[in-house]
């Protein structure tokens, strides 16, 4: 009788393509336009599952074109990073939230990439490396099936690592900080 009583668990979950920035990059790989720490734009997108309780679960990418590009420099033809991390999510329960932000914290391990290379093929670099990510934000909805998420995040190298083929000034290493925002469709 008590079972039969309790509601069922309230899962839903949240597709959202997002947009931002990529920012505050500090990397050992050669960045022959000092282009890292600059400001570029980036896109990704999250599939989250939350419950009506307080953890969740969620799987996020994020792809910044133009990493190792600085707009009036053209050492480098094409350059990128992305990454894939797999993250748990805290949340306030959403009783709490109901009809305003819900805020949260999420981090996670996954996989790093980077790609840089000219037209003459000097110093090309590509690493891949495992990642961590760690950040927060706050999802609010508009309607009951869509909503916005802003998102703050910090990625890293998992380790630094001794690769010969990456040309860089001791292990490789790579971090920057991104700040998006998403269209949340909600499901």
């Amino acid at each position: 009788m008590i079972v039969g009583s309790t509601p069922p668990a309230q899962a839903e979950w949240h597709f959202t393509p997002m947009a931002g920035f990529t920012m505050f990059g500090n990397t050992s790989v050669f960045d022959a336009e000092d282009a890292t720490n600059k400001r570029h734009f980036n896109v990704g997108g999250s599939v989250s599952l939350f419950g009506s309780g307080i953890f969740g679960a969620e799987v996020l990418t994020i792809w910044t074109p133009g990493f190792f590009q600085h707009g009036d420099v053209d050492l480098i033809d094409s350059s990128r990073t992305i990454t894939g991390m797999a993250n748990v999510v805290l949340t306030t329960p959403r009783r709490w939230t109901e009809y305003g932000l819900r805020p949260f914290v999420s981090g996670g391990f996954g996989l790093m990439h980077a790609r840089a290379s000219s037209t003459e093929n000097v110093f090309p670099i590509v690493v891949d490396t495992p990642g961590f990510n760690i950040g927060g934000g706050a999802i609010g909805f508009l309607t009951d099936r869509t909503g916005l998420r802003f998102d703050v995040r910090y990625h890293s190298t998992l380790n630094r690592m001794d690769d010969d083929d990456v040309p860089s000034i001791g292990p490789v290493h790579l971090r920057y900080v991104t700040a998006s925002i998403g269209l949340v469709f909600r499901r």
